[in-house]
């Protein structure tokens, strides 16, 4: 059963609706992978994070909205302003949650009840802030895919500061902090990794591989940066000092998602094509997961409040669960 209650949020110069249903999701298991199928967004359900309330957070970029999911599977469903095109999600240090509204030019921050508490214009035109990042000190930082730019905002004093990346192609996708104390970021079509100090010096590092298209980008428990290729069928590290290692996955036809380390170390990577997730211990050896729907055409993986792995497929609207024993 579905219930809806409609919340209104008024703001100086805008008014912004959202609407909140409630319902428990169908599931899907096999074994340890539970699947939560999601209201649908047309094929655009994108960004997963664990949010410091307990619960499982989604962004469903095409269909405006914002999704909980409890680590039951229990499901509600904001509607975010029509056209804004929420992406980028990630909780501060405060426990605050920032969005960004990738059609809309904007930075948001949001409450835990759905509402827009603050939104932040981009000073460049069309910039389209896709990835999200907090820094060190707690600076909001973004990716302006289509614009070549990265930005940061101050959260408390709402100063937004854009520097340009002076290299095409590059289309910066994804944003995190390194453990040097600056961000790094993947450059999806400039085939780079690059680093961008608190002051918005970049320095960008050619990836040795041809074509690899990188994407996800954090720092993992052995204190190197790693990241993902979507076309190099491999995943791989950085150093601070720009030297790279490549661990190619030997999935045939693959293209990679997202990755993550789970709390006792172990490297899961996920795939958007096959329909497959893989963990990977300490000694190299693979456990294979196999997906109960197909064409899901995975996007993002992350641990949650619960020591589990959950993660997103876009093209299917489902949220996944696996079970880490």
């Amino acid at each position: 059963m579905i219930f809806g209650l409609k919340s209104v949020l008024r703001m100086p110069s805008i008014a912004v609706a959202l609407a909140l249903v409630s319902s428990v999701a169908l599931a899907d298991s096999r074994g340890d992978l539970v699947e939560f199928k999601l209201p649908s967004a047309g094929g655009s359900t994108h960004e997963i994070a664990a949010g410091p309330d307990g619960n499982i957070w989604v962004t469903q970029q095409n269909g405006d909205k914002l999704i909980r999911v409890s680590t039951s599977g229990e499901l509600k469903v904001f509607d975010v302003e029509p056209k804004s095109g929420p992406h980028g999600l990630r909780f501060d240090k405060q426990g605050r949650m920032w969005l960004t509204l990738q059609f809309a030019n904007q930075i948001a921050l949001v409450g835990f009840d759905g509402e827009i508490k603050k939104r932040f214009k981009i000073p460049v035109d069309d910039a389209n802030p896709h990835g999200l990042g907090i820094g060190p000190n707690g600076g909001v930082w973004w990716t302006g895919k289509t614009a070549n730019v990265i930005g940061r905002l101050d959260p408390e004093s709402g100063e937004m500061k854009v520097f340009p990346i002076d290299a095409k192609p590059s289309t910066p996708i994804y944003i995190a902090a390194g453990p040097d104390g600056n961000m790094w970021f993947t450059e999806l079509e400039g085939n780079r990794v690059s680093r961008i100090t608190p002051e918005g010096k970049i320095t960008r590092f050619e990836i040795p591989f041809e074509n690899a298209r990188p994407i996800v980008i954090f720092t993992g428990p052995d204190g190197e940066i790693w990241f993902t290729e979507e076309r190099g069928n491999a995943y791989g590290t950085i150093t601070t000092d720009g030297e790279f290692k490549r661990f190619e996955t030997g999935v045939e036809g693959g293209k990679l998602a997202g990755a993550v380390f789970d709390k006792d170390g172990h490297l899961w990577v996920q795939f958007n094509t096959p329909d497959i997730i893989q963990k990977v211990g300490s000694d190299g050896g693979k456990t294979t997961y196999e997906l109960p729907s197909k064409k899901a055409v995975q996007h993002r993986i992350t641990v949650g409040p619960d020591g589990n792995i959950w993660f997103t497929e876009l093209a299917n609207d489902i949220v996944g669960r696996i079970t880490v024993n």
